[in-house]
């Protein structure tokens, strides 16, 4: 019996276990882009240690189920892979999603061969520190 190929294009097959299912779900249920360290964070009472939460969050974000973004040079995970821009309080540092605008980016800009994606966030104080 020979062994399934596998296509070269199709996402690595992984497998789901329970500390990873754990952190996709942390990730998943909040809407803070939260750092590797507050994932770590909330899931230390069941034993995860923080080798194990980073690894998983970059195979998960590798393998496109979770986005990230940089924000105050922290890498932050987000649960929204939708195309989506983010605001950020300059005071605070809370980071939030909000919808891009509707104007379309360019395919092509001079210097680059094609356009990858575009990130866009908005700076400045949020309402609870104005």
């Amino acid at each position: 019996m020979s062994k399934p190929t596998q296509r070269h294009d199709a996402p690595p097959v992984r497998r789901m276990t329970k500390q990873k299912q754990a952190i996709f779900d942390n990730v998943m249920n909040r809407c803070d882009h939260p750092t590797a360290q507050e994932v770590h964070e909330a899931l230390a009472p069941l034993g995860i240690g923080l080798a194990t939460v980073y690894r998983n969050l970059a195979i998960l974000a590798n393998d496109g189920v979770i986005s990230t973004v940089e924000h105050e040079g922290e890498v932050r995970y987000d649960c929204n892979n939708e195309a989506h821009g983010h605001a950020t309080c300059t005071s605070c540092g809370r980071l939030w999603d909000i919808p891009l605008p509707d104007t379309k980016a360019p395919s092509t800009v001079t210097g680059l061969a094609d356009v990858e994606g575009v990130e866009w966030t908005l700076r400045g104080l949020c309402t609870a520190c104005a």
